[in-house]
């Protein structure tokens, strides 16, 4: 089963033929909730819906208030991947005779171009939805009914880090406020925190960090080094990050499409130059995230008496000529790069 059953659901939110039939779309259906929607809402979480929706025999108005208000944005961005990977096989059987291709007197196939242009359009528009769903989760993550989502790892929004949620990485670096490019970056921003952060301030400081946003007991000095930290952590999880992503990059910042073999073309997508130029900007322009290191260390050596958990560690050193001197620490075994 999946959480659109009839070709009206399907037409209430894609333009398709009026004599298409539920039969021919549903291997799709099935297909894109399998390959887009669990990532997005966790297998869990759709096996809940997936029952309340069988209870009421598929008629999503019939269902209790806050899954009837959450089903508009998982129906819209199915219908969209639906159509996505439906649009290269419609009018294509394999049988017996082998792969057959089928037309009407009235009408005729597509031409390749147009095909791959409205393929595009639903990519896009199936990831712009994906978003607006994400983001609906978000903002009613205390509502009961959702609270096996809150609980996946497929949430959006991550306790325990300073990195934790896409706006504030959208402070940093220009992602478009996208949950879906947040979330692929998740864990490059936990590894970047547990490993890259601890060398910067040390790690109490920085258990101290995370201990006190997690509780909502920041002091201000502690809440003007969070502020120092975020844009390095998001920054160097974008430059990390960027190569394995499949983005355009424009003036409007960076979006991430879902990954699709359906698309033959993909000159959308940003050129190797791009992506080079991008990671050069955000690790060594002038707001690149090694400034931001350099910013924060003679931050931290102006005011140490106010981090006395950063004085008292391997990266600080005090001495009396020349004054303080900023070090790193040995790397160890589980370090990114760590060899012997």
């Amino acid at each position: 089963m999946s959480l659109i059953t009839t070709i009206a659901e399907l037409k209430k939110y894609v333009s398709i033929d009026a004599n298409a039939a539920i039969e021919n779309w549903q291997p799709f259906i099935d297909e894109a909730q399998s390959l887009y929607l669990n990532d997005l809402l966790s297998e869990a979480f759709i096996a809940e819906l997936q029952a309340e929706y069988d209870d009421v025999n598929g008629d999503a108005e019939a269902l209790p208030t806050d899954l009837k208000n959450l089903f508009p944005y998982i129906q819209r961005t199915l219908a969209y991947y639906t159509l996505l990977l439906g649009i290269p096989h419609l009018t294509v059987t394999v049988g017996d005779m082998g792969i057959r291709e089928h037309s009407n007197p009235e009408s005729m196939t597509a031409s390749r171009w147009k095909e791959e242009k409205i393929q595009l359009h639903a990519l896009t528009q199936g990831d712009i939805h994906a978003d607006k769903l994400l983001d609906y989760l978000e903002a009613n993550a205390a509502v009961a009914a959702y609270a096996t989502w809150v609980s996946s790892e497929a949430n959006t929004q991550r306790s325990g880090f300073l990195v934790y949620s896409t706006s504030i990485a959208n402070q940093h670096i220009r992602i478009n406020n996208s949950r879906r490019l947040y979330k692929k970056l998740l864990p490059i921003i936990e590894t970047i925190e547990t490993r890259t952060v601890r060398k910067l301030v040390g790690q109490e400081q920085y258990n101290e960090l995370v201990s006190q946003l997690k509780d909502n007991t920041l002091t201000s000095e502690n809440k003007t080094l969070v502020g120092k930290l975020q844009p390095i952590i998001s920054k160097r999880a974008l430059y990390e990050g960027l190569p394995h992503l499949q983005v355009s990059i424009g003036s409007d910042g960076i979006w991430l499409y879902t990954e699709v073999a359906e698309l033959r073309k993909k000159d959308f997508l940003a050129t190797d130059a791009q992506v080079k130029a991008l990671r050069m900007q955000v690790m060594d322009g002038e707001y690149g995230y090694l400034a931001d290191e350099q910013e924060l260390r003679q931050f931290l050596l102006d005011n140490i008496d106010h981090y006395p958990l950063v004085k008292v560690t391997g990266v600080y050193t005090a001495r009396p000529d020349p004054g303080p001197v900023w070090t790193t620490p040995l790397p160890e075994p589980g370090d990114k790069y760590f060899s012997v």
